[in-house]
């Protein structure tokens, strides 16, 4: 590539480059390594609000060790499904380090709904019990799809799963194509409880509410569940947090800050990070009956590791096109 000169990689050359859901977990896992040994450089999320339920976002982070930076800018609008749009779009900005030059631009919603679903995954990872076979997914939309996905790569003894989301026919869609795709047995659930009970893993993946309006109560919740929230605190009630055994987070400057906002009130504690667990620094759980809850918030060491995987495999793969900067 020559310098003045700009990849653009659309969605369809990200699908034919880019990593696996596998792949991308694996390559979180590094990434919350290193942001566990202090080895990155992680500013706040920039946050902007366009109403209650709309906003502007731009999450930007450097890993000196890789080599790379990078910056996403998106935008989230719950009214996008109505228009047969996604619910978040933007993209990606990918610099090199040596010359401080940007060399990618990307589709940041591959990018987002593939990392948020592998992030997810990797909490499942190190926090469920090695047995479980239950899975409740609140939200049918893009990101449930993906983390069907990712969540059955691992949980190797995956059986059932509830899905619920407050559109039915877009859940009955769901069940009907991904049982088949995924080769598992797939439920439609009429509301959250009846998604929630007998559970062991469950990922809440609604809109983002201000304020939250969260449902999901403690009573719900069977012994040694494990819940993933990429919907900030929009389904966990105060109850339900309470009862949690241990509560990590992807980054926990995030929930201070956005606590500012009438988020996260409710949250009793915070036992530490996903990228504490990641280094050893802290034990997911206690005993196999402690319930435990990880928020994702999403962070943009998460969209770094995996813009730089799919930049490489581009520019082995010839994807893309140039642009002229």
């Amino acid at each position: 590539m020559k310098h003045g000169q700009i990849l653009y990689l659309s969605r369809s050359d990200m699908d034919r480059a880019g990593p696996s859901m596998s792949e991308i977990v694996d390559l979180l896992d590094q990434g919350f390594k290193l942001k566990g040994q202090g080895k990155v450089v992680l500013p706040p999320k920039h946050w902007l609000e366009r109403s209650d339920d709309r906003f502007y976002s731009a999450m930007s982070s450097y890993i000196p060790e890789l080599g790379f930076g990078g910056c996403k800018w998106q935008s989230g609008d719950p009214i996008n499904s109505t228009r047969g749009l996604p619910y978040i779009q933007g993209l990606y900005v990918l610099t090199e380090d040596e010359l401080g030059i940007p060399v990618a631009l990307m589709d940041s919603e591959w990018i987002t709904g593939r990392r948020t679903a592998a992030a997810s995954a990797l909490a499942v990872k190190y926090m469920a019990n090695p047995g479980a076979t239950s899975l409740a997914i609140l939200g049918c939309g893009l990101q449930g799809r993906v983390h069907l996905e990712a969540i059955k790569g691992v949980m190797p003894k995956l059986a059932t799963v509830k899905v619920y989301d407050v559109r039915r026919d877009v859940a009955e869609v769901f069940a009907r194509e991904l049982s088949v795709r995924h080769e598992v047995e797939i439920e439609v659930a009429e509301d959250p409880k009846a998604a929630v009970v007998d559970s062991e893993v469950v990922i809440s993946g609604g809109p983002i509410l201000t304020p939250p309006r969260p449902v999901i109560e403690a009573d719900w919740l069977v012994e040694g569940v494990t819940g993933v929230s990429i919907d900030y605190d929009s389904y966990w009630t105060p109850g339900a947090m309470q009862s949690m055994a241990r509560i990590v987070t992807d980054d926990r400057g995030q929930i201070e800050h956005l606590k500012e906002f009438g988020l996260f009130l409710g949250v009793p504690c915070l036992d530490g990070e996903l990228a504490d667990i990641a280094v050893g620094s802290l034990t997911p759980r206690n005993s196999p009956a402690d319930r435990v809850l990880c928020f994702n918030l999403g962070i943009a060491v998460e969209d770094l590791v995996t813009a730089i995987d799919v930049y490489r495999r581009a520019i082995k793969d010839e994807a893309g096109i140039y642009l002229e900067r």
